[in-house]
């Protein structure tokens, strides 16, 4: 346990000597190259060294590293910065500064350092740009200002200026630089990527020279052109290595003398000032452009692996995937089209769906896509038929969404097609089952009333709506009693295929209960009806049925007929059809009856 111990405490104390050298050299060099007049250092690299080191080391190293840069900072202040007892606070403002910085940052980031997007880059330069050099400044500017009789306010302008732009030109950088992406990039890269690293960094070193290496034109903008083009192509690597390599070029030049600043003629604390500015907007610029193709990278390669997800997925489905523009065009078919209707996806590609639709469900097809591309978040759901490639016609079940493009407007819809033509038919049958008399054959009780109703409801023809005729088989209680109840039903199956062959084709027969039979007989004058009556009236006098003993079994029939009446309801219908009927057995059967 103790050996195991010793190592990492080896490793802390290293990790933080290193630092607080690295903290040491950097605040020396600081004062030393940057400090003018006896004010406060312009150009301030020990805080990006110090935030940079906490941001990637764990928080229990936190402590033992910023100690000991506190004390190198002392140490830096009294050999090369301000004498006397300021001496002593600011140091440890400039490591308190580092110190909530990260803190901060880290709080409100937890995963930060790796700047893959453009939130995380947004809150390190409000922190480590903004917020805390602000407050930091503040008691800076107090301490300079009674120690050495600066004026407030421009201590204040230029420890901030100096620590603000210190962190965010050259923080990130390093921050990368300790996590380890430089190496990690590099140990990656294949031949031709690196080939191209080379080519396009070298053009970054070619223009910073170009630029910093004269004081005759200014060209500023010129480093740019090169170093976007390497964060484009090599992403956070490029934008890394191309901040370094302006930084190790354009501030020796800059403090020799040398490049765009001495055009300016201005003291030299602002001359850097200015290059610091430039510096940091090149990070603004950089970073967030870095970060957001890297969050466009992971998006799209998060794309691709669900579309390879999708399609194995497709293609082993059952059902239709398909996508439509808003026009109805298809844009894509999934590869079960072709063993469910009998069309290649590539056949399909670029029609228009809705010719494929019978033309007896188009209209409830197209009232589902508007309502879905109404409603982009609810399903709308369609049954209709399709015409498959060899003719024929299947039934299909349809849910349907909308797709929407980058501001929210639907684009067309998507589609899962499933095929019920089984289910259909099964329900047909149960539909059918349900409203017809198993014994017969004729539609029941229930059939009969919805098609009175529907007639009732219905516009006339030429005036007339129709009749209804209700039939009762004659003393049937006495068939049952003398011959059985085998040959009642047989009876009233045969009196039901006289009705089937007496009435046409659209005309609804029911049997009621019983021995009761109704025919609804639509568009049909009473006159008429009255003759189709007697028609299926003489043709059941003339029927017989045999028992199982060869004998003969007639049964005569009374009718009672009924005209329809617009504004009528169903039991007043029957009612008075009933009423004809009851006519008819009191005098004498056999016989059919008008209403009255």
């Amino acid at each position: 346990m103790h050996r195991l111990a010793a190592p990492r405490s080896n490793h802390r104390v290293r990790d933080a000597v290193t630092t607080a050298i690295a903290y040491f050299a950097c605040a020396s060099a600081s004062l030393l190259l940057t400090r003018f007049d006896g004010g406060v250092a312009i150009v301030w690299l020990a805080g990006a060294v110090l935030f940079a080191k906490l941001c990637a080391a764990p928080r229990r190293q936190w402590t033992g590293i910023t100690l000991a840069c506190g004390a190198t900072g002392v140490l830096a202040s009294q050999l090369f910065g301000i004498h006397g007892w300021v001496a002593v606070p600011l140091p440890f403002i400039c490591v308190a500064e580092a110190y909530a910085a990260a803190w901060l940052v880290k709080r409100t980031y937890p995963r930060f350092g790796r700047f893959q997007s453009v939130p995380e880059v947004a809150s390190f330069l409000v922190i480590g740009g903004v917020a805390v050099p602000v407050v930091t400044a503040l008691l800076a500017a107090w301490s300079i200002h009674h120690g050495r009789d600066i004026p407030y306010w421009t201590a204040w302008r230029d420890w901030y200026a100096g620590h603000a732009l210190g962190i965010v030109a050259f923080a990130p950088p390093l921050l990368l630089t300790l996590r380890g992406q430089t190496r990690q990039w590099i140990s990656a890269a294949d031949g031709n990527r690196f080939a191209e690293a080379v080519i396009l960094l070298g053009l970054v070193v070619a223009a910073s020279l170009v630029t910093f290496g004269q004081d005759d034109i200014p060209l500023v903008i010129l480093p740019f052109m090169p170093m976007i083009a390497a964060t484009l192509r090599l992403g956070r690597f490029g934008a890394i290595a191309s901040i370094l390599i302006l930084l190790c070029i354009a501030l020796p030049f800059s403090l020799a003398g040398h490049g765009p600043t001495t055009l300016l003629h201005v003291s030299m604390a602002v001359k850097l000032q200015v290059l610091q500015i430039y510096f940091a907007s090149i990070v603004m610029i950089l970073l967030p452009l870095a970060a957001e193709l890297r969050a466009r990278r992971r998006l799209l390669d998060r794309m691709h692996a669900a579309e390879a997800l999708h399609r194995l997925v497709l293609d082993r489905t059952s059902d239709i995937v398909m996508r439509l523009g808003i026009d109805g065009t298809l844009r894509y078919a999934s590869p079960s089209v072709e063993r469910v209707w009998g069309y290649r996806p590539d056949e399909l590609t670029g029609r228009k769906m809705f010719h494929l639709v019978s033309p007896e469900d188009l209209p409830a097809v197209l009232d589902a896509r508007r309502r879905a591309l109404a409603g982009p978040e609810e399903t709308a759901i369609a049954e209709y038929r399709v015409i498959c490639k060899g003719g024929g016609m299947v039934w299909v079940e349809s849910h349907m969404r909308a797709t929407l493009d980058e501001h929210g407007n639907a684009m067309g819809t998507v589609s899962i097609v499933r095929e019920v033509t089984g289910r259909r038919k099964l329900m047909e049958d149960l539909t059918q089952q349900a409203m017809t008399d198993p014994l017969t054959g004729a539609y029941n009780r229930r059939a009969f009333d919805a098609a009175l109703r529907a007639l009732l409801a219905s516009v006339p023809t030429d005036g007339v709506l129709g009749c209804i005729a209700v039939f009762d088989l004659d003393h049937f209680k006495s068939v049952n009693d003398r011959y059985g109840h085998a040959a009642g039903d047989v009876m009233l199956q045969r009196f039901a295929g006289v009705l089937r062959a007496s009435v046409r084709d659209g005309d609804l027969i029911a049997r009621l209960g019983g021995e009761e039979f109704a025919v609804v007989l639509g568009g049909m004058a009473a006159d008429q009806a009255r003759l189709v009556c007697e028609r299926i009236r003489k043709r059941q006098e003339r029927a017989e049925v045999l028992d199982a003993a060869g004998n003969a079994i007639r049964a005569t029939v009374s009718v009672g007929i009924a005209p329809l009446v617009p504004g009528q309801d169903a039991e007043q219908a029957m009612k008075t059809a009933d009423a004809a009927l009851y006519r008819a057995k009191n005098a004498g059967r056999n016989r059919s009856e008008d209403a009255a």
